[in-house]
């Protein structure tokens, strides 16, 4: 009888560990956060290198992280999965390649909503990206109040640095694949198969152009009209924003 039981126990303890264990796609998920956490501890590292007069080097940190992902991504190919998204259940969602955490779009009227267009510039001239991409939209994610002077709450899923991505970084969410999906991303959410807003001007005329990425066909382009043309934007934060 006592055997029995035990049998009984370890069938249980099998069947328990066997449902408890991770999948193909958290084990690449796992791997690709914990490339993140050591890519900032060693960027962190680099840097400090200023203060003793040494020469930082982020490229190898970068390196590191690049060999990291190819490792997650392929072993997790081997077993039919992939774990490029992590969805974090506050509107967002964090790009497990690169780090950066993203707005998703929506389809509820709000903010976030993947219908509302903006302005990169007014037309009143200079370089300020004063158009409503910058002071509709993410004036209103950044948004934050504090009524103790320390603690600031409002801002979109706990964070008040949202910033419209630059161009490289907004062209890395493209899908490989998009001469056969469109829109030609695989970001959770909506998204609009033509033009997105960058953060980033066109050093020929920063005054009148701005970058945006098509996601209708995955070409990077210059729009000659910023202050006059709208278009849809994106948020993100993470990274340098370089």
């Amino acid at each position: 009888m006592r055997a029995t039981i035990s049998t009984v126990i370890l069938c249980l303890a099998l069947v328990s560990a066997a449902a408890a264990a991770p999948t193909a796609q958290e084990r690449c998920q796992a791997a690709k956060i914990d490339a993140v956490r050591k890519r900032a501890f060693c960027t962190k590292g680099e840097l400090r290198k200023d203060v003793l007069g040494l020469t930082p080097d982020v490229a190898k940190c970068d390196q590191k992280f690049a060999t990291a992902i190819t490792r997650a991504d392929t072993a997790a190919a081997r077993k039919g999965a992939s774990c490029r998204w992590l969805d974090n259940a506050d509107g967002t969602a964090t790009d497990l390649n690169t780090g950066l955490q993203w707005e998703l779009k929506t389809d509820d009227a709000s903010v976030h909503d993947k219908d509302n267009a903006y302005s990169w510039k007014t037309a009143g001239g200079g370089t300020t990206p004063d158009g409503t991409a910058f002071t509709a939209f993410l004036g209103t994610l950044n948004a934050g109040v504090t009524g103790d002077g320390v603690t600031t709450t409002g801002c979109f899923a706990g964070h008040c640095d949202w910033r419209l991505p630059t161009v490289r970084e907004l062209g890395s969410v493209l899908d490989p694949g998009c001469a056969v999906s469109n829109p030609c991303t695989t970001i959770p959410g909506f998204t609009q198969s033509t033009f997105y807003w960058s953060s980033s001007s066109d050093s020929s005329d920063p005054s009148d152009l701005a970058w945006f990425v098509d996601f209708s066909d995955g070409y990077t382009d210059v729009d000659a009209k910023t202050h006059a043309s709208t278009y849809y934007a994106r948020a993100v934060r993470g990274g340098s924003g370089t």
